[in-house]
């Protein structure tokens, strides 16, 4: 899933998404073969959770 997906279905910014990522209130989400982040099932739960 992408991230315009999930902020999408978790009503938060794509900014949103990233700042958590980097300051670790969610794992690091892996990167397809371009450099996007794919979210995953996992990464998404962690999303919901915040």
């Amino acid at each position: 899933m992408l991230i315009a997906e999930v902020s999408q279905t978790y009503e938060l910014s794509q900014d949103t998404l990233r700042y958590y990522e980097r300051i670790g209130l969610i794992p690091r989400v892996n990167r397809n073969k371009n450099g996007i982040r794919d979210y995953l099932e996992e990464d998404c739960k962690w999303v919901e959770f915040m």
